[in-house]
């Protein structure tokens, strides 16, 4: 049996109280009818956009950077290059996003983050899924960018942990959630340089479960790439705990003037 049939086994022996679950939500879909994710217009259908939200979505697709992740101008072949590469070469090895960081792009994070609307973290595991197959296909784990205690706190949950969890079996990878702990808080990164984002992350992880991490095939997930800062700072640690290799999934990538999210 592969993982993604021992997935889909647990999943059709989950217990009653799922299902008293799935009725209760249906419930409330009756009696509050559901809302583009986006903008917050009624839908028919719950945890999905309207029309008008959904033709402004910019998916990202072939052909890319086989290492940024990033849309090229044409088709150069599987192994094709950004020009990026030559100033700014991360030090995880892969990247792939759903979406380019966009006006709605950035709303969906928004209320994931901000506005306590967690089908967002559905949706964009849905749009994920297929984005990134070709660096999870022999992923081992994956690892959610982790947040510092006190901003945990603050939140009360952490947004690329609910990606995480319904990626996971889409993909068919388990989530190793506390394999990695933040344990220094950075300051707020927006509108900071990739140099001074560098700096603000030194020394900012820890490998908490080494079994977890050593020889294995690890696939960060987070919400938004920006810099990549964060990601070469967990990829450095990682691989100083013994990983085989290092990539990224988000959701979504800011690409060229685009403002990074707060």
């Amino acid at each position: 049996m592969n993982r993604n049939e021992t997935i889909d086994s647990a999943t059709r022996r989950t217990s009653p109280t799922r299902w008293l679950g799935v009725l209760a939500r249906k419930s409330l879909d009756v009696l509050i009818p559901p809302l583009c994710l986006s903008c917050r217009r009624p839908l028919a259908q719950p945890r999905a956009l309207c029309a008008g939200c959904w033709s402004q979505l910019t998916l990202i697709s072939a052909p890319l950077c086989d290492i940024m992740g990033t849309p090229l101008p044409y088709d150069a072949g599987p192994d094709a290059r950004s020009a990026e590469l030559r100033w700014n070469h991360p030090l995880y090895d892969k990247a792939r996003a759903a979406v380019v960081f966009d006006s709605v792009s950035r709303r969906l994070v928004h209320q994931l983050k901000y506005h306590d609307v967690p089908g967002a973290a559905q949706l964009m595991a849905t749009l994920m899924a297929p984005a990134v197959k070709d660096i999870t296909a022999d992923a081992d784990v994956m690892v959610p960018v982790p947040l510092h205690r006190t901003r945990l706190i603050a939140r009360r949950f952490n947004q690329a942990v609910l990606i995480a969890d319904q990626l996971s079996p889409l993909v068919g990878v388990p989530v190793a959630r506390y394999a990695v702990q933040r344990t220094k808080r950075t300051p707020y990164q927006v509108g900071l340089k990739r140099e001074d984002r560098a700096n603000n992350l030194h020394d900012a992880f820890e490998v908490k479960d080494r079994a977890a991490i050593a020889g294995r095939h690890i696939v960060l997930v987070d919400d938004v790439l920006t810099t990549g800062a964060t990601a070469d700072a967990l990829a450095w640690t990682l691989r100083a705990a013994g990983a085989r290799s290092v990539r990224v999934a988000v959701f979504a990538r800011v690409i060229g003037n685009e403002t990074a999210p707060a």
